[in-house]
């Protein structure tokens, strides 16, 4: 364990480099682009807008309470389903800084996930505005501030989940494509674009999955002004459980990483 909390000790003392290298990869991205992440949003909108007009009429649900559902949920899910699937490629995008000096594993855990919350607070800057002026509110509500905690322990998740989820996926190269099939799978089985049906929101159905509990913890003290505390609790344990799985797979992927590419 020591070993481990050294290695993201030192990557944090490293802030400035996976800052810099996670700026530098979206400025690649959107190398030649005239309105660069701007189409992200764009796309976001589109499909926000379009899906609304047609599932709430199929739910049977208010236009602008569906809305806000449906952008809370698709927002946090495009978050935590990039942390997820980018993590996979974490290690492999950086092997040749690996095979040419020694790096702290966890400088391009952050760079991931830096990359991505970057990306998720240009869409809370262009979209709370928009949302309170479309359902008329006056300000931010103090209970809104449990979502950001809800998102610093998605963070946490991102960080620990993203490290044993990059070693695996260097060390077995299919599990990329497995990662990314079961996402899929999971937006489907996940309420995102649905709500639970009233009465069945503490099924066991819902209550097993972790995805719906770290969706809850951001979408719960916005759209009904509650704190989910059992999804607290659970997405909690989803930090431990994940920095576990970091120093048992540690111990493997501290010395082996390279061999592995």
């Amino acid at each position: 364990m020591y070993a481990l909390l050294k290695d993201i000790s030192d990557s944090i003392r490293k802030k400035r480099l996976w800052a810099e290298l996670a700026k530098l990869e979206l400025k690649v991205r959107f190398r030649g682009t005239y309105f660069g992440v701007i189409w992200v949003l764009l796309a976001l909108v589109l499909k926000v807008g379009m899906i609304s007009l047609v599932y709430s009429l199929v739910l049977h649900k208010p236009l602008k309470e569906y809305v806000l559902f449906l952008s809370i949920g698709v927002l946090t899910w495009n978050y935590i389903s990039a942390l997820v699937i980018s993590s996979t490629l974490s290690f492999l995008k950086a092997v040749n800084y690996f095979n040419q000096m020694s790096m702290s594993h966890f400088i391009f855990v952050f760079q991931t996930v830096y990359r991505e919350t970057l990306i998720l607070l240009l869409y809370q800057l262009l979209a709370i505005p928009i949302i309170l002026v479309y359902f008329g509110l006056s300000g931010v509500k103090s209970i809104w501030l449990w979502s950001l905690l809800g998102y610093l322990l998605i963070i946490l998740n991102g960080v620990f989940a993203g490290a044993w989820l990059g070693w695996v996926a260097t060390r077995y190269r299919d599990v990329q494509h497995l990662i990314s099939n079961l996402v899929m799978i999971l937006f489907i089985v996940t309420p995102v674009l649905w709500p639970p049906p009233s009465g069945y929101e503490n099924h066991l159905y819902f209550q097993l999955n972790p995805f719906y509990h770290l969706l809850e913890i951001v979408r719960a003290p916005i759209i009904n002004g509650v704190v989910p505390v059992l999804s607290f609790q659970v997405s909690i344990g989803l930090v431990f459980f994940n920095f576990l799985i970091c120093v048992i797979f540690y111990k493997k992927a501290k010395d082996r990483l390279v061999l592995w590419f």
